[in-house]
């Protein structure tokens, strides 16, 4: 499967493999353009989910060492510098850890409900992209079918203009490859749809307690060492 695949490829890659491509879409009628559609739209979610949940970017290895570093901090009396430091850095886990430190809070319960609500906005936002994959889950097999259901009707209709001859036979040749190529298309566009949105999903979910785990012990952290400071 492996081999066919690659050969598939290499074929597809050379001029007239782009011909036997375009031929396929072309085949395919007006519903094969909607798919392709399809396609554009779930290769653009895809580039931006795929940018957007980058852990080291959103999750810099700098930012958890200088926030497990808390300590330090209370122990010199001054935790500005690494206020300073989140607040150059500009990333989520630092903008949510400078909320948290920032002692704007009268409670450790108020600081841990703000910075939790204002996680889930983040988060919320990180998402963009991912559910219109699965709406091409869902449309892409659709119009597959409706193609299919197209072509049915073009081959039964060609069946029915031929009277006792049975119709012309390059006119249903033609009919069934717009049915199955439809469906092979949308296929195409769901399978690879609905296992990107199955990977960003659970890599959100990933980050979402990564953020919670580490602003928890920030907050922790903060009140323990500078509640007494803070009056």
């Amino acid at each position: 499967m492996t081999f066919l695949s690659t050969d598939w490829l290499l074929a597809a890659g050379s001029p007239g493999g782009l011909q036997m491509v375009w031929d396929f879409l072309a085949t395919g009628g007006f519903v094969m353009l909607l798919i392709v559609l399809c396609s554009m739209v779930a290769v653009a979610c895809i580039i931006i989910a795929a940018l957007q949940l980058r852990e080291r970017t959103l999750l810099p290895a700098a930012v958890t060492e200088q926030l497990k570093a808390l300590p330090q901090y209370a122990a010199k009396g001054d935790i500005t510098p690494l206020q300073q430091f989140l607040e150059r850095d500009g990333s989520l886990l630092a903008r949510l850890s400078s909320m948290a430190i920032s002692g704007q809070f009268t409670t450790k319960q108020d600081c841990t409900d703000v910075v939790a609500a204002k996680a889930k906005e983040e988060l919320h936002h990180l998402e963009r992209g991912i559910p219109y994959l699965e709406v091409m889950v869902t449309v892409a097999p659709l119009l597959g079918l409706l193609g299919t259901t197209v072509g049915l009707v073009g081959m039964f209709t060609a069946f029915g203009d031929g009277g006792d001859t049975g119709g012309d036979t390059g006119v249903i040749a033609r009919e069934i490859g717009v049915a199955l190529r439809c469906t092979i298309a949308g296929l195409f566009v769901a399978v690879p749809s609905v296992v990107a949105h199955t990977i960003f999903m659970r890599k959100l979910d990933t980050i979402a307690i990564r953020i919670e785990t580490s602003l928890q012990e920030v907050i922790q952290s903060f009140y323990q060492y500078f509640e007494v400071s803070r009056g």
